[in-house]
């Protein structure tokens, strides 16, 4: 061997053996996909369940009391050359007023339905927490993530253990 390729093998030893010694150090990583979790766990489906039905109720409050608003205004304009100044102006008041409750009663919806999903999903994310943390202590894992994270473009199929997550949130739930 020549002393040029000789420094040369000792140089890439050199510039090699520290990736290649952080490489042996690094443990596993894994991915999850918490809303696939969330998606296809039983509790999960329950929960999902629950909130559509909640869902459908609020929704199917606020239409009817939109479909009431749009018969007001549809009954006001039709009448509205017939009216004088004055009693178009207490409907088009009526109508304001009316607009304003839908829009309050729409934004108390939208609150009810976020705090039912924090109340049903809470005891969902803890045991699902404890689950990722027994398999992640089990497994030997060092890091496990989020695969939907932001910052995160590519995830090696793998690396993903959703499908082990589920299997135990449903046995863990089932004792």
């Amino acid at each position: 061997m020549t002393g040029k390729k000789a420094m040369a093998l000792i140089a890439a030893g050199f510039f090699f053996a520290p990736v290649s010694m952080c490489m042996a150090e690094t443990g596993k990583i894994a991915v999850i996909a918490m809303q696939q979790i969330v998606k296809q766990s039983k509790a999960g489906k329950k929960a999902t369940e629950e909130l559509q039905i909640k869902f459908e109720s609020l929704q199917k409050s606020l239409q009817q009391k939109q479909d009431v608003i749009r018969a007001y205004k549809e009954d006001m304009d039709k009448k509205a050359s017939l009216l004088s100044e004055e009693a178009r102006a207490e409907k088009e008041r009526e109508y304001k007023k009316m607009l304003r409750e839908f829009k309050e009663q729409s934004d108390d919806a939208q609150f009810e339905m976020r705090q039912t999903e924090a109340k049903v999903m809470e005891p969902i994310l803890k045991t699902l927490e404890q689950v990722v943390t027994k398999i992640g202590e089990s497994g030997g894992y060092e890091l496990i993530l989020e695969s939907n994270m932001p910052g995160i473009y590519y995830v090696s199929p793998t690396i993903d253990i959703t499908d082990e997550v589920i299997k135990a949130y449903d046995k863990e739930q089932g004792r």
